[in-house]
């Protein structure tokens, strides 16, 4: 019993008892008045008193129900205004979880949850559908379509009525239809009432959402549609946002891709092979930065390019007819360096029988590479600082500074932002260096470049010009290896193999067998990603696998055992142009 009813029967029973109580009570004074002799007009004045107030009684009964009545009213009414209002807070929240979820896939995971939950159905899907309204996606809570198939084909029909009319379908009694009635999958799962409801934007049908609810004691009310029309409106507005974010990638990644020919023209670098997206950003910072005199660190793992890169800056940049200068900052001992970079004079120190010059002296007009800066000691970090401030140097043994003009392109392995932090490299040097800063991101975050490389590689170290080439096989031995080496050790791995094989083809046989071995292990996927990306990695691979083993596109999409339209679709949002 709700408390409003127990309110309303506590003060009916409160008025009638005491109606019984003021009955009795003029019972009783009757009584006295008749056994005192008192009767005549005075008798007749005590019944017409008590007729009123019975009278006054049944009006305030009748005040007191219609009091109770209007409070029954006005409570349902707030109920409903509480309920209505809950859901409307439901929806804003929705709103704004919608607005942040830019990814497709995890929109139509978190609209179901919160619409089943929310309308407590027993069983939910959200579905995408092509311009051919084609279903392309499904999302489900509670049965798995594919355990169900016949409650699959009621279900996906009801969808296919809804986006075909573009109207809302509300069904309060499944028995009434004809067919539920002999759907065995429907009876056993006891399937009562369903809402179902278009996904409309701007007059496209994007999908559909489907709820349905097994007790027949509690079907869907019109309040639960409005509801549900009200919530469908917040997921267009949320795939909307989502399709604009996948196509504005899809047609930078377009752009980009159409764009890295003529930047290679443009930015002559021929030794850094790939066409990867992270390699592409990398080339369009460096023909930014080239033609410019600012300088510039270049970060990135041994192996992964940086000289190449540091050399191509320079080749591309106005000192390119200039000198360019490269010194390895941990191969010389910190007591022979600060010579090497400023250069002596004649009697400095011992030994020092004639004057030389150093390689800051050596780079003037053109570019200085110090690679691995991050090695030199403190001294020489103050040295090289007053450098860059005055554009002076002065060598070893001499007195008198001399003006030197020259870029410097620095390059580190290590994290010099912590090495700053913990004092070990000079926070002034670090920003005078920093004007730009490029990261090279390591082979195994490029792997879509390994086929270029590997050929490349091939080319660059056959003397006997026998056009060899690589195996499939083999290429995806390369791309499960983790690379640590990076693109210096994918050379050394192709030139054993060339080496050692006995074909022109290079098969894994022909490969160490370090890698061979963790071929066999599950594809390796740059540490540091999410699931959804490592997934979407391993798609991109396998597809483009796929392609390259397939005549066409449309060979490709039967392979894989996807529809034409969503294979094109896919393409596009990973990034496959070929």
């Amino acid at each position: 019993m709700s408390e409003r009813d127990e309110i309303r029967q506590n003060l009916q029973k409160q008025l009638n008892e005491s109606v019984g109580e003021i009955s009795a009570e003029f019972m009783n004074v009757s009584a006295r008045l008749e056994k005192a002799g008192l009767g005549g007009e005075d008798r007749k004045q005590f019944e017409r008193l008590f007729k009123t107030w019975m009278r006054w009684n049944q009006t305030l009964n009748g005040q007191v129900k219609d009091l109770l009545e209007n409070h029954a009213k006005a409570a349902k009414q707030f109920d409903t205004l509480r309920e209505e209002k809950r859901r409307l807070e439901v929806l804003y929240a929705s709103g704004i979880q919608f607005a942040t979820a830019t990814e497709m896939k995890t929109l139509m995971g978190k609209a179901i949850d919160v619409v089943v939950k929310e309308l407590q159905a027993d069983a939910g899907f959200i579905v995408l559908c092509n311009a051919q309204q084609e279903i392309e996606a499904i999302v489900a809570r509670n049965m798995d379509p594919d355990d169900h198939p016949e409650a699959k084909e009621l279900s996906t029909g009801v969808i296919r009525e809804t986006l075909s009319a573009s109207q809302p379908t509300h069904i309060s009694d499944m028995d009434k239809l004809s067919a539920a009635s002999h759907n065995t999958s429907i009876i056993r799962l006891g399937i009562k009432s369903v809402l179902c409801v278009p996904l409309v934007s701007r007059n496209q049908v994007l999908g559909a959402v489907y709820l349905d609810r097994r007790d027949q004691a509690n079907p869907f009310r019109e309040s639960d549609l409005l509801f549900l029309l009200s919530f469908a409106r917040q997921i267009v507005q949320g795939l909307e946002i989502s399709r604009e974010i996948a196509l504005l990638e899809n047609k930078l990644l377009r752009e980009a891709q159409m764009k890295i020919s003529d930047l290679r023209r443009e930015f002559a670098c021929d030794e850094i092979i790939g066409s990867s997206r992270r390699l592409f950003e990398v080339l369009l910072l460096a023909s930014k930065v080239s033609p410019t005199n600012v300088s510039v660190i270049i970060l990135g793992e041994n192996g992964s390019g940086k000289e190449l890169l540091a050399r191509a800056i320079h080749h591309n940049s106005r000192r390119t007819g200039k000198p360019m200068v490269a010194i390895n900052c941990s191969a010389i001992p910190a007591d022979l360096l600060e010579s090497e970079l400023f250069g002596y004079e004649a009697g400095a120190f011992t030994g020092a029988t004639k004057a030389k010059p150093g390689k800051l002296e050596m780079a003037d007009g053109g570019t200085l590479f110090l690679d691995e800066i991050a090695e030199l000691n403190p001294n020489l970090q103050a040295k090289l600082l007053r450098v860059l401030q005055t554009g002076e140097l002065e060598r070893l043994g001499s007195v008198t500074p001399q003006k030197i003009d020259l870029r410097i392109i620095a390059a580190t392995n290590q994290n010099i932002v912590q090495m700053v932090r913990n004092g070990k490299f000079r926070e002034d040097l670090y920003y005078r260096l920093k004007v730009v800063e490029i990261t090279l991101p390591p082979l195994r975050e490029r792997k879509e470049d390994l086929g270029e490389l590997a050929a490349f590689f091939l080319k660059k170290h056959d003397p006997d010009n026998r056009q060899r080439d690589i195996s499939e096989a083999a290429l995806e031995v390369l791309e499960h290896y983790h690379w640590p080496g990076n693109v210096r050790e994918l050379e050394n791995v192709i030139l054993r193999a060339i080496v050692l094989a006995r074909a022109n083809t290079i098969e894994p046989g022909d490969l160490p067998p370090e890698l061979v071995q963790s071929g066999e292990n599950v594809p390796q996927i740059p540490p540091g990603k999410t699931l959804e990306e490592a997934e979407q990695a391993f798609r991109k691979r396998y597809i483009l696998r796929t392609l390259k083993n397939s005549d066409s596109k449309a060979d490709a999409a039967r392979a894989l055992g996807v529809n034409r339209t969503h294979f094109y679709r896919m393409l596009a949002q990973l990034g496959i142009e070929e």
